[in-house]
């Protein structure tokens, strides 16, 4: 009896072997992370679920806009540059991004910022300013969207 058939019939196996490690190892790699997906997601809409946020008071103060924002929920707002700022000017939504120029909102104050300083905690408020162009129509609405997508809005107080 030759050994041709015994090679091909041990490589065959071994191919086989090969094969299903290398998908069952794919299987529950794929397995793994599609677990951990859900887990990262399932505590997201947690944390959105404690997050709330009501615009206070808005003032205009030459061209300037004030927005005090309260976090009314029980989660911490910590990501300042991830908060987005939309405005409606002459009936059209305008975003305004964070920053220090001109057209861009910029944190003021945090009161009381007691507890972790730099953080909206539950209870405290956020004053921001944006200024805007002279010669710019004034806002009349604001939305202040926090980083996982709450948002919180109000009519501008043209302080007339």
């Amino acid at each position: 009896m030759s050994a041709g058939p015994l090679v091909a019939s041990a490589t065959g196996i071994a191919l086989l072997v090969v094969t299903a490690y290398v998908l069952i190892g794919g299987t529950l790699t794929t397995t793994e992370v599609m677990v951990e997906a859900q887990s990262n997601l399932v505590a997201y809409q947690e944390a959105r679920m404690r997050t709330a946020i009501e615009i206070q008071e808005t003032v205009i103060d030459n061209q300037t806009l004030y927005v005090k924002v309260k976090n009314t929920g029980s989660e911490s707002i910590v990501d300042f540059p991830s908060i987005d700022v939309y405005l409606q000017v002459e009936g059209e939504p305008v975003y305004v991004p964070y920053g220090t120029d001109l057209n861009h909102w910029s944190k003021v104050s945090i009161e009381p910022d007691g507890v972790h300083p730099g953080q909206i905690d539950p209870g405290e408020t956020l004053t921001i300013s944006i200024t805007y162009a002279v010669g710019v129509t004034p806002p009349t609405w604001v939305q202040v969207v926090t980083p996982n997508g709450v948002t919180g809005s109000a009519y501008i107080n043209s302080g007339e």
